[in-house]
């Protein structure tokens, strides 16, 4: 695969955006788009440019939550209802002060209509269960991401690696 660099990650530098998780484009030249398993490592509100009314006053602002992850360099503008409900569903809390700590998966939605336009947005999910290729036992995130490297296959004991073979 072709690496592909969206323009929109030259020009945002400061705060995650759907640029930062693609990883290519496919054969139509449509961004591929990773899922990241990330670990919240903080929550703030913070003033941020206020993108809605920037063309009236080009020194908008407006106060946003901010989600920071331990795995990924930029905070995460949280200020759709579905990011908020993704994230209390994510987490299994309601409560921001909660969050911290807990894993998520950041992804991209494409086709979102937001602004007047149809964008590409980031979103927030729990993170899937992963599964042994094998007996279909729940495996952590650890051992699925070790034995997918190995292996490239997810294996949850020496018994089901014999049985696959490796």
């Amino acid at each position: 695969m072709e690496t592909l660099t969206m323009w929109q990650k030259t020009a945002n530098k400061t705060y995650l955006g759907g640029w930062d998780l693609c990883v290519g484009a496919d054969k139509n030249e449509k961004p591929i788009y990773k899922e990241v398993i990330a670990t919240i490592k903080k929550v703030t509100k913070e003033e941020v440019v206020d993108m809605e009314n920037i063309k009236k006053n080009a020194n908008a602002k407006k106060e946003e939550l901010l989600v920071y992850f331990e795995e990924l360099e930029k905070p995460m503008i949280i200020h759709a209802k579905t990011n908020f409900k993704g994230l209390a569903n994510a987490t299994a809390t309601p409560f921001i002060e909660k969050w911290v700590g807990k894993r998520v998966c950041v992804y991209v939605e494409v086709g979102v209509k937001a602004f007047g336009t149809t964008t590409d947005a980031l979103r927030i999910k729990p993170v899937p269960k992963r599964l042994c290729d094998v007996c279909g036992k729940v495996i952590s995130e650890e051992i699925y991401q070790g034995s997918m490297q190995k292996y490239g296959k997810a294996l949850c004991s020496a018994q089901c690696k014999e049985k696959a073979g490796v």
